[in-house]
């Protein structure tokens, strides 16, 4: 989990970033990947970072009731204004607000939100959160030990990252971020999740898929 200094950071560059969202409301090819592993229990879901709202907006379609938390107040701000009042939009830090709801959810989606805390935790504070039966669907960014590949896959994301102020503002975000390996994701959701599904996808993502028993 970051620091306070840390959680400010990251609060203060995605309430610029939310100024900057396209109106456009697409999905690129992983998060329609993801939403195609929702279970076949469809009561209760949370999205955990859910910026403007565009994953929450397809789970409030296939759910009873949605729950979508960011940390930022610029982000959630800007869902509001772009989906019905269907779903519950609450500007929360992850871990507080898992905490205080142990054994909700049928279903819980995040994605690219991960990275900003420490994995084992955040598996950990999702997995009490699930009911008996639920899912976990992640997806989030990877490192790979070639630096050849990373800057391939990075050009590539940001050709299709628009406009050109976006693609900085989320630069200006990111240049200083690290992402785990591969392996060190395995090893997170074999001690958090076990028989947790971990993929390793193309433009340096990965996803865990793991029903809790």
């Amino acid at each position: 989990m970051p620091t306070t200094s840390s959680s400010n950071e990251i609060r203060s560059d995605f309430d610029a970033i939310a100024t900057l969202m396209p109106r456009r409301d697409r999905l690129g090819p992983h998060e329609a990947w993801l939403l195609r592993q929702l279970p076949t229990r469809r009561g209760t879901a949370i999205e955990i970072g859910c910026g403007v709202g565009n994953v929450a907006r397809r789970l409030a379609g296939a759910f009873d009731d949605v729950v979508a938390i960011d940390l930022s107040s610029g982000m959630i701000d800007e869902a509001k204004r772009r989906m019905s009042s269907s779903i519950e939009l609450v500007c929360a830090d992850m871990f507080d607000w898992l905490r205080r709801h142990p054994g909700t959810y049928d279903c819980i989606v995040t994605i690219s939100t991960l990275h900003h805390v420490d994995l084992s935790a955040a598996l950990r504070a999702m997995a009490l959160a699930l009911k008996p039966g639920g899912r976990l669907l992640v997806l989030d960014l990877l490192s790979r030990r070639n630096p050849a590949v990373n800057a391939v896959a990075l050009a590539l994301g940001f050709r299709f990252t628009t406009p050109w102020k976006l693609r900085r503002a989320y630069w200006r975000h990111g240049r200083n971020e690290t992402y785990l390996t591969i392996g060190e994701v395995e090893r997170a959701a074999r001690e958090q999740l076990p028989g947790a599904h971990v993929r390793a996808h193309l433009l340096f993502r990965y996803s865990i898929v793991w029903d809790k028993r």
